[in-house]
């Protein structure tokens, strides 16, 4: 756990000096959400995304911190561009599948 506070640390310093890297805000938003802090993780992918609209694995990981907020109709549009920019993820498709499931109970 202290480590993943450390690399947060870190990616704060590196947009600090660089504010466009896609992956570095991507990379933080993963830790974030491994952390369990999915409205930051949001926040973080939100940036990532901003700068990189295709990056699929960015549109995923905000979906499944949409999931674990329960916020499933933004989690399902996360997937969908997800699944638009890389048609043939097998695990977007099942996510998106208990997203739906979800908003039906």
């Amino acid at each position: 756990m202290e480590r993943l506070e450390e690399a947060i640390s870190s990616f704060d310093k590196a947009v600090e000096i660089k504010s466009d890297l896609s992956e570095c805000w991507y990379d933080r938003g993963y830790v974030l959400y491994e952390l369990e802090r999915f409205e930051d993780a949001i926040t973080s992918i939100d940036k990532a995304i901003n700068l990189k609209p295709d990056f699929h694995e960015a549109w995923y990981v905000r979906g499944l911190a949409l999931h674990m907020l329960e916020r499933f109709e933004q989690a399902i549009t996360s997937y969908d561009v997800a699944l638009e920019i890389k048609h043939n993820v097998e695990v977007l498709q099942e996510v998106r599948y208990l997203a739906l499931q979800n908003l039906k109970k």
